[in-house]
């Protein structure tokens, strides 16, 4: 039997009592287990939520793991309204990015998500949101050297635009093509703000977004964010 702190990041019923279960752990990355009699813990006050650590123990060898025991080892946080979407937007992410390295070590993506869910109600969502996502990028092996032009390898300049090519970095492009391609194309002083990890200006908060999602594309893939689509949904309705 093994033990962990773990975080839920999305479950579905499994049989008649059953559920299965995806969690996130430090030292296993993604694991997905069976928690059997998991409704009728349910009942009883014991059903597992996101957005609380747990302490849990399974076994299995790979695959599709058994879940023994879980404990809660935080109070359930409160989110509502946009940050209870942004919580759901970034279990998805790491649900989507991970399934292909699942059972691989995160720890330090343990570690910043955590974080990212504590700050959730006190913090700039955009904020929160855009620094999880660059320690995501780095966790998958896509950093980035955002204020070096990779195809001369001479420093971003501060009033020059910038093209975003997947998996090689940023390079400069003319105003024109900028103008011509507005939705991959950036300004200098804004990308040298993110590499100094400096989103305190609304501008390269507003670029990063832009930038983050195409960076994260090939990582999580091109079909829509379930959690954003939620989000619109939840706006509509509240209007």
């Amino acid at each position: 039997m093994i033990k962990q702190p773990a975080f839920v990041l999305h479950s579905r019923p499994y049989r008649e009592t059953s559920a299965m279960v995806d969690l996130f752990t430090p030292d296993f990355g993604l694991i997905r287990c069976i928690a059997k009699g998991v409704k009728k813990n349910m009942s009883q006050g014991q059903s597992l939520q996101p957005f609380i650590e747990y302490q849990i123990f399974f076994h299995g060898d790979s695959g599709l793991k058994n879940l023994d025991k879980y404990e809660s080892q935080s109070l359930p946080l409160a989110l509502q309204g946009d940050a209870l979407f942004s919580g759901f937007y970034v279990n998805e992410v790491i649900l989507r990015a991970l399934r292909s390295e699942a059972e691989v070590e995160a720890e330090s993506l343990y570690e910043a998500y955590s974080l990212a869910l504590s700050h959730l109600q006190s913090q700039s969502l955009e904020y929160v949101l855009r620094m999880f996502e660059l320690t995501l990028l780095e966790h998958m092996g896509q950093s980035y050297e955002w204020d070096f032009d990779f195809k001369t390898a001479e420093p971003i300049e501060a009033d020059s635009h910038y093209g975003f090519f997947v998996e090689q970095g940023m390079s400069r492009v003319s105003h024109m093509y900028a103008a011509k391609n507005p939705n991959n194309c950036f300004y200098g002083q804004d990308l040298i703000n993110l590499a100094q990890r400096d989103l305190t200006h609304a501008s390269t908060l507003k670029m990063c977004k832009r930038l983050l999602r195409l960076a994260l594309r090939p990582i999580i893939g091109y079909k829509p964010i379930q959690a954003r689509e939620l989000l619109k949904q939840y706006k509509h309705l509240s209007l």
